[in-house]
């Protein structure tokens, strides 16, 4: 009877003594003693009485003989790097770093649902689903955003074309000026200081439009993994041919709806919800809301029995928020392709107009050179009006671009760019909408 009372007791006092020697010479945490003090400087307001003068900056700016000095932006050599709408629009969801990440994940959950439990696997095939979704979708937001960038270049080199003009031409009404005073004649009123400011202004604009095309040939090399240098540029070729089609605005809705990854992925959980299925749903509320989803029910078997007669309810509660949730997801996408639609009919009636003002411009210019003995115009009021043209013309190409972007974008809402470059959301579980969710309750 002793040695089973001993027997007994022996394993008892052995996790007794660990307990007490892990207490005794384990950590000692002593950096919780006290917390370290934070860094703050005192608030210092020193009087002061401003004079009511500003600095004179322009003899603070030194003056370069050679602008050359400084140095230059990145600016491009004889040859450039041709690329297509189409070709940059695939290449750029193929390419999409994000989304191949995503592929990954959903080769993970595939190895997973090969060997695991029913209940993991039809959790995970659910998860694979979402992520089929989401993979298009970063895949036609790579697309998207190369595309936008290619039409802004293409519409930035005309636009620096119709600059360089505009800089000669003024730079040859300045010769013709100093020509005049050089033989001791008017100008017709022309000050010379005029248009020097307005061949610097120029000069900026070209100046800006270089650094700007630098953003864009790199943004592009972002999106296409064609990390080169800065010095290899794109050649952007366009079709500049506008689609002046008329937009129909609920046909274009319509087609959006069936397609869109948003709502298929709401209205796939809620068709597939069950009780074992509930963590999937917790993560998709949880990214509409960080709120939402973040109450689970306690680990462990006294809690659950504690709550067994409860835990069934969960399953209402989801369904309840996810249709909830397919509402909102619905009424948003509505709105987000009437916009995108409406974007569209608006950036064509721009075009019209930037095509109104360049047919006026030129009408301008010609009506006056074809009178300028009759009228007694002057070459320099002539040399501005081309200005102007210049400025119309570049003005037309960007509308131009700036529609065609309005119409890749339309398609991103719609949730067709991807299908362009052959890519499909194949899903395992979609078909059968019969959930928990979907039945009748008693």
């Amino acid at each position: 009877m002793l040695s089973r009372i001993l027997i007994i007791k022996t394993p008892l006092l052995t996790v007794v003594m660990l307990l007490s020697l892990t207490l005794l010479v384990g950590c000692r945490c002593t950096s919780s003693c006290c917390l370290p003090e934070t860094p703050a400087v005192p608030c210092v307001c020193m009087t002061a009485f401003p004079d009511g003068q500003s600095a004179n900056v322009a003899d603070l700016v030194p003056v370069y003989e050679d602008a050359e000095l400084l140095q230059p932006l990145p600016t491009p050599a004889e040859s450039f790097c041709q690329l297509d709408p189409a070709t940059c629009q695939c290449n750029a969801a193929v390419n999409a770093n994000l989304a191949n990440l995503v592929k990954l994940e959903q080769h993970w959950a595939s190895t997973i649902i090969e060997c695991d439990s029913r209940i993991v696997r039809e959790n995970l095939c659910l998860n694979r689903d979402l992520l089929v979704l989401h993979e298009y979708d970063l895949r036609s937001e790579a697309a998207v955003a190369a595309v936008e960038s290619l039409y802004n270049l293409a519409a930035l080199e005309a636009r620096i074309h119709y600059l360089e003009l505009a800089l000669q031409e003024n730079r040859n009404t300045l010769a013709r000026i100093d020509a005049l005073e050089a033989e001791g004649l008017e100008t017709d009123g022309l000050d010379r200081g005029e248009v020097e400011i307005v061949i610097n202004a120029l000069k900026d604009r070209r100046l800006q439009a270089d650094y700007t095309r630098l953003q864009l040939n790199g943004q592009l090399q972002k999106l296409l993994a064609c990390y080169s240098n800065e010095f290899q540029f794109y050649w952007p070729s366009v079709d500049w041919v506008p689609n002046l089609t008329p937009v129909d605005i609920s046909a274009e809705v319509a087609q959006g709806m069936a397609h869109r990854s948003d709502m298929r992925g709401v209205q796939l959980v809620l068709c597939k919800l069950e009780k074992g299925t509930l963590r999937v749903a917790r993560g998709v509320l949880n990214i509409a809301d960080s709120t939402l989803g973040s109450v689970e029910p306690t680990e462990g078997w006294i809690h659950r029995l504690r709550c067994i007669r409860c835990s069934g309810h969960e399953v209402d509660v989801r369904c309840k928020q996810l249709a909830l949730l397919y509402t909102d997801t619905e009424n948003l996408a509505t709105a987000e392709l009437k916009n995108a639609a409406y974007r569209v009919a608006m950036q064509q009636k721009r075009v019209m107009l930037a095509r109104q003002s360049v047919e006026d411009r030129r009408e301008s210019v010609y009506r006056m050179e074809e009178k300028r003995d009759v009228e007694e115009t002057t070459i320099f009021e002539i040399s501005r009006e081309r200005s102007r043209l210049f400025d119309a013309e570049g003005e037309l190409v960007q509308q131009i671009a700036n529609l065609k972007i309005a119409r890749v974008k339309l398609k991103f809402a719609q949730g067709t760019l991807g299908q362009e470059c052959g890519y499909t959301r194949t899903l395992c579980t979609e078909g059968c909408c019969d959930g928990a969710c979907m039945r009748c309750k008693k």
